[in-house]
C-alpha cells in the first residue's frame, strides 16, 4: 500500500506509514513538518472528497482546500502581481510553500511543481470551446481526459485506463465559487484540488 502522504510503499497489512507516520488510506493531515504533496501514483485508489472553496473579501483570489472532514489543509493564491501570466502559489496551514501553478496570457496551459521543482502535471484547455468544455492533465503516468460539460459547472475527468479518476462539481446557489471533489485519489489531493482551482480560474473568474 502506498503512503497518501509521502508516497512511500509499505506492507499491505500496515496501519501506519513506515517512513512518515501518517495513518494508511487516510487523507492527509498536517504533522509538524506540514503536508507534502506526492507524485501521481498509477495504482493507488482511495475515494474521499475534497472542498474548494474561493475566500471572501481577500486581497487577492484566494482559496481554501479542505478534506472530507472540513479541515483545512491547503491555500492556493493567486499572486496580485501575475496579470498576463497568472501565478498561484501553494502553502500548507503552517505557512509553508508545497508548490505553485503557472499559467499562459490565455489560460489555456497550466504548469503545476511542487516546492522541490518537481513537475506533478500540465493541466490544459483547447483554445476554441464551442459546445462542451473539457480539459486534459498530463501527467508522468499518462494522460487524464475530462468529459466535458456544456455550462463548466461539472468535469468529469477519466484515468489513461478509462476508469473515473476524480470529479469537479461547482456548487449551486452559493456566494462564493465552491467546488466538491470527489476523487479516488490516484492523482493525490494536490494536483486534483488544483485542477478545481486552475477550472474556476480559467471559466469562471475574469482578467482582473
Amino acid at each position: 500500500m502506498h503512503c497518501g502522504n509521502c508516497g512511500n510503499e509499505n506492507k499491505e497489512d500496515s496501519q501506519f506509514c513506515q517512513s512518515c507516520g501518517q495513518t494508511l488510506g487516510s487523507v492527509p493531515q498536517q504533522t509538524s513538518q506540514g503536508y507534502q504533496p506526492q507524485m501521481a501514483q498509477p495504482n493507488y485508489f482511495q475515494p474521499t472528497e475534497y472542498q474548494v472553496q474561493q475566500k471572501l473579501l481577500s486581497m487577492t483570489q484566494t482559496y481554501k482546500i479542505k478534506d472530507a472532514n472540513g479541515i483545512e489543509f491547503m491555500v492556493a493564491r493567486r499572486k496580485m502581481t501575475s496579470i498576463f501570466n497568472p501565478k498561484i502559489e501553494v502553502k500548507d496551514m503552517l505557512g509553508n510553500d508545497i508548490g505553485y501553478v503557472q499559467g499562459n496570457f490565455f489560460r489555456t496551459r497550466w504548469e503545476v511543481y511542487d516546492s522541490n521543482e518537481n513537475h506533478h502535471g500540465t493541466i490544459e484547455f483547447p483554445f476554441f470551446m464551442f459546445f462542451t468544455k473539457s480539459f486534459t492533465i498530463t501527467t508522468p503516468i499518462g494522460m487524464f481526459r475530462s468529459g466535458g460539460s456544456v455550462f463548466g459547472k461539472r468535469f468529469d475527468a477519466y484515468a489513461p485506463d478509462g476508469r473515473l479518476s476524480f470529479v469537479v462539481d461547482k456548487k449551486l446557489f452559493s456566494i462564493r465559487d465552491s467546488f466538491k471533489v470527489t476523487s479516488n485519489d490516484q492523482l493525490g489531493p494536490f494536483l486534483t484540488c488544483i485542477a478545481a482551482v486552475v477550472i474556476d480560474q480559467k471559466f469562471n473568474t475574469g482578467n482582473e
